[in-house]
């Protein structure tokens, strides 16, 4: 697979993290995984979309939202597709289209058909990224016409993905006036999982994009980063998210995988 990424203008990045396009092979099918991340994305197909095998949902919609999940997806993308990816942030993107982006029980999330639809319509006119790019912008700017003000989610949200900040979830949760219970119920219907278990999936990501495969993996480093209680704990936390062991995972090409879970990003 080959991959753009693209950085929003400014004006759109508190709601867009990056654009991205791939395109598949014309020579061969893919059999790859995506690794979760902290982040949501909506993703629109241009050809065949992808055939999700693990689990076994089957062809994927044209545009659908690919939320915060629990665990890897094991998917088979097909010969000559191109694919257009809208990074967000997950708490804002379910606040300014109503979402429940509670995922649970499903792999992607639908779109609703008002106002998605016209833009997948407008989206089809077109053939290159940067064009792609405008039209969703200008959607946006179409749909939202006030200044977007966070909320508490939308707070709680930023504290957890910040890397530089150290408190806890409960630290965190007490700074807000509403009930913790309240809190976490809203904060898995907007972003789409537990406070928690988002905090796990970035341990996760933050180690992966810390380790030189060539260099080998240094566990003992691992567990203290990465506050774990030993060895053992970090090993079972990677493969629930995962689907591999970290001595597995790293020693086979990743490159796809990378692509798939938007690793290799203008970010970096």
């Amino acid at each position: 697979m080959e991959v753009t990424f693209h950085r929003p203008k400014e004006s759109i990045r508190w709601l867009v993290k990056q654009y991205e396009e791939i395109k598949s092979s014309d020579h061969e099918e893919i059999l790859e995984k995506f690794i979760p991340r902290e982040d949501v994305s909506l993703v629109f197909h241009f050809g065949t979309p992808p055939f999700m095998i693990d689990p076994p949902i089957g062809r994927l919609p044209s545009y659908f939202i690919a939320p915060v999940t629990s665990g890897s997806r094991l998917m088979r993308v097909n010969k000559s597709s191109t694919t257009f990816i809208v990074t967000c942030r997950p708490s804002v993107l379910s606040r300014i289209f109503n979402l429940n982006l509670d995922s649970e029980k499903t792999v992607y999330v639908d779109l609703p058909v008002d106002p998605f639809q016209d833009l997948m319509s407008r989206l089809e006119m077109y053939e290159i990224v940067d064009q792609w790019i405008i039209c969703f912008e200008n959607f946006i700017d179409e749909y939202i016409s006030d200044a977007y003000i966070p909320d508490c989610i939308d707070l709680f949200y930023d504290k957890i993905i910040d890397p530089n900040f150290v408190k806890g979830i409960t630290d965190i949760e007490g700074e807000f006036s509403v009930s913790p219970r309240t809190l976490q119920r809203q904060f898995i219907k907007r972003v789409g999982t537990s406070p928690k278990k988002l905090e796990r999936i970035i341990r996760i990501n933050r180690i992966w994009e810390s380790i030189n495969s060539d260099m080998g993996i240094d566990y003992q480093n691992i567990v203290f980063k990465g506050k774990y209680y030993g060895q053992s704990h970090f090993i079972r936390d990677f493969k629930e998210i995962t689907g591999e062991t970290p001595e597995r995972f790293f020693k086979r090409d990743l490159s796809n995988v990378k692509i798939m879970s938007g690793k290799e990003s203008i970010n970096q």
